[in-house]
């Protein structure tokens, strides 16, 4: 992974590296005492634009900066993480480079449910920090959603209508789309993840987040096969129906 607050430390409690050219800057090995493969080594990373409530100023990137991120993460431990108020809390940020990836494997989810689930994650940071006032006014449930979607729409409608980041057209085609900058963002995403496996001139296997539900033996066995791996222990169990249509 790149994100050092995922990982178990190794024992003598610290981050493991995958290997000395990584240090300090990643990528980490999520759970030291099991042993590396000898071929490829499937490595998470969010790459750039993803923050779920935020403007074009934080939500647009370029190439070179989408890229910056995909190879980009956050050294910092669990246990700093942990042990840290949460005013305190601060993880460096660490890049290495590129080159070293040599396959890419992408997941793509049905955008719909995507931004329902995203909504679902600010539903779960809001109850972890006891944002009462937050959670009255966006219940987890379809009218909570909506509304969500409606107020995150007209917080940043200002932005967008005056970033030079996107283009008039662009903004145009927002009016009466719910969660416009989710939609948008995700086709940006993609876009940008085109372009850099392209420049990288990487392989790439791309997976559908329902292909799990529909053929769950088939789609890791197609993983396991682009990655040159034999499985050593029987898969984790895949949680079904997270779809949302009602939304």
């Amino acid at each position: 992974t790149n994100y050092g607050p995922e990982c178990s430390l190794n024992s003598t409690g610290q981050l493991q590296y995958l290997s000395d050219d990584a240090v300090p800057s990643g990528p980490y090995v999520l759970e030291p005492e099991k042993e590396l493969p000898s071929s490829y080594i499937l490595t998470k990373t969010h790459c750039g634009g993803r923050c779920i409530v935020c403007g074009p100023s934080k939500y647009i990137e370029t190439r070179e900066s989408f890229l910056n991120m995909c190879a980009g993460g956050t050294h910092a431990t669990n246990l700093e993480w942990a042990t840290a108020s949460r005013t305190k809390r601060k993880a460096r940020q660490v890049n290495y480079d590129p080159q070293i990836v040599s396959k890419a494997i992408r997941l793509i989810r049905n955008p719909f449910d995507q931004i329902v689930s995203n909504f679902h994650l600010e539903q779960h940071e809001n109850t972890k920090k006891k944002k009462t006032k937050w959670l009255k006014a966006y219940p987890n449930s379809v009218e909570g959603f909506r509304a969500w979607c409606s107020d995150t729409d007209a917080k940043y409608a200002e932005e967008e209508r005056h970033s030079r980041l996107l283009p008039d057209f662009v903004v145009k085609l927002f009016k009466g789309i719910p969660c416009h900058k989710a939609f948008y963002s995700f086709a940006k995403w993609h876009n940008h993840a085109n372009e850099v496996i392209e420049q990288l001139s990487l392989p790439e296997l791309t997976i559908l987040y329902d292909d799990y539900e529909n053929s769950f033996d088939e789609t890791v066995e197609e993983i396991f096969t682009f990655l040159e791996l034999d499985p050593v222990a029987p898969a984790p169990l895949f949680i079904k129906g997270k779809q949302y249509d009602e939304y």
